[in-house]
């Protein structure tokens, strides 16, 4: 058995993080893979990897030196973690961050739901910014260019260097970029919108949609649904979770294509429209988490294009639909 004592500096850190202390030489999948078999323990109870730590916790290894090597344990052992660990124990299944393509001198990453990107006074918890040199090999000097909201997973761009984020900044001028996202919309949407209103931004916790357009085509927002769905069985098993509020007869998964794009341009856009997205409680949605810290909806950067640069990815949530409407996510990103 191998433990730990949680330091200050590590409090509000995740536990699959504060882990790599006493597991060096393992990944954060190998450390996730422990505490999903039920071989780690905080303060003497089974803990999940994403669990956040404070000062003083006691971290237990109870699996023996060749099991934590592996993040591997005997099939007794398995049996009996599965056993004493709840089904469906997150609403998103965890997914880590990483490094999806190095192109020149941009580094292209996935940021799951529930994390921030930058890291910021007062916001706990592990951000995308603090793993950067764990994701990129110690690599220093390298500077976030895009940021994603705490709910919102998907990729986001990294500058190796300065030449990296002046080639990045000069093709966002020039209308060269293309983002591709996925939502999950309250209501039934059957045809392609254009949202063009301007945003007011300026210290505002919720951004304001003015009824003038915006002259910038750049900062447009164009959805497009790609199936619409019964909400009754999603939404059935959100309220498992703690959703509440009066559930949409109808989900629509949408399409939203910006060029450049603007703080929470999505959502606001979105709701402005008459379709705000699922569990977006600051916009508007009818059905969303009951605590309002909670924050919670389904929205996913799927797919970047650049000058010579083409990725994507398919969001966590994806499996929670049924499969005609996964179909039509994945061939609408590949599109």
């Amino acid at each position: 058995m191998e433990s730990l004592t949680v330091l200050p500096e590590e409090s509000e850190s995740r536990l699959d993080h504060v882990l790599g202390r006493l597991l060096p030489e393992m990944g954060l999948r190998g450390r996730r893979r422990l505490c999903e078999l039920g071989l780690v323990t905080v303060n003497d109870r089974q803990a999940q990897a994403s669990r956040k730590m404070r000062t003083g916790d006691v971290v237990l290894v109870i699996s023996g030196e060749e099991s934590a090597k592996n993040g591997s344990a005997a099939p007794d052992e398995k049996s009996q973690a599965a056993s004493s660990r709840p089904e469906n124990a997150r609403l998103f299944p965890e997914e880590l961050p990483r490094l999806v393509r190095k192109y020149g001198h941009l580094a292209v990453l996935f940021k799951p739901a529930s994390m921030h990107t930058e890291s910021l006074a007062g916001k706990p918890g592990t951000s995308l910014q603090a793993l950067l040199p764990e994701l990129l090999g110690g690599q220093t000097g390298v500077r976030l260019l895009n940021r994603l909201d705490f709910s919102t997973s998907g990729l986001t761009v990294a500058a190796l260097d300065e030449e990296g984020e002046s080639l990045y900044r000069q093709a966002q001028e020039n209308g060269q970029t293309t983002k591709r996202y996925l939502a999950l919309l309250e209501g039934a949407l059957y045809r392609d919108m254009l949202a063009t209103q301007k945003l007011i931004l300026k210290n505002r916790s919720r951004v304001l949609v003015e009824l003038a357009p915006h002259p910038d085509i750049r900062r447009h927002t164009n959805v497009q649904p790609l199936a619409v769905m019964d909400a009754a069985p999603l939404c059935g098993m959100l309220k498992q979770y703690g959703w509440e509020g009066h559930p949409p007869t109808s989900v629509t998964l949408a399409g939203c294509t910006i060029l450049k794009g603007a703080r929470h341009q999505i959502r606001a856009h979105c709701a402005a429209l008459g379709f705000p997205l699922l569990g977006d409680r600051r916009y508007g949605a009818a059905f969303h988490p009951a605590e309002e810290a909670e924050e919670t909806f389904f929205l996913h950067h799927g797919r970047l294009l650049l000058p010579g640069l083409d990725v994507s990815t398919l969001p966590p949530w994806l499996a929670l639909l049924d499969k005609n409407a996964a179909r039509a996510a994945e061939r609408w990103l590949k599109d």
